[in-house]
């Protein structure tokens, strides 16, 4: 039997460089967001993830609108199927996103949390980040420029 859980994640841009966080469990760079709690869309969870992992709002890129009694959500830029362990897969809604305000500065707000740095395309190669986030995080800066 396979454990499937919903996470949602948000790769954010501002002045060319992505932030990312450094989790100090899993004792790697990713970008911020988690659990999609029950009864929450995903694009309500990273918005609520982001701001509980840095202190900063964002704004998802993408065209929220209704179609009569339907409401069309802000589409995530990928969807993925990962392998956490035997038996645990993440279904991960990976969103672009910008600081509502340009001038926010991050904290740190979960203990889970090692360090928050914001990286340019040159030095996502410096530090020790997985090639999978490093090409999402390329495709989000070369994206919002």
């Amino acid at each position: 039997m396979i454990t499937r859980d919903f996470v949602s994640v948000a790769f954010c841009v501002n002045k060319d460089k992505i932030l990312l966080i450094h989790h100090k469990k899993l004792d790697m760079w990713l970008p911020p967001g988690g659990h999609i709690e029950k009864d929450e869309l995903p694009c309500e969870c990273v918005i609520r993830e982001f701001k509980e992992e840095t202190g900063l709002d964002i704004e998802l890129i993408g065209k929220e609108e209704r179609l009569g009694e339907v409401k069309k959500l802000i589409q995530p830029k990928h969807i993925q199927l990962e392998d956490i362990e035997q038996g645990h897969q993440h279904i991960d809604f990976i969103y672009f996103a910008r600081l509502k305000d340009p001038n926010q500065s991050f904290m740190i707000q979960k203990e889970e949390i090692k360090d928050i740095k914001w990286f340019s395309e040159e030095e996502l190669d410096k530090d020790i980040i997985s090639e999978e986030i490093k090409t999402t995080a390329r495709l989000a800066i070369r994206d919002l420029k």
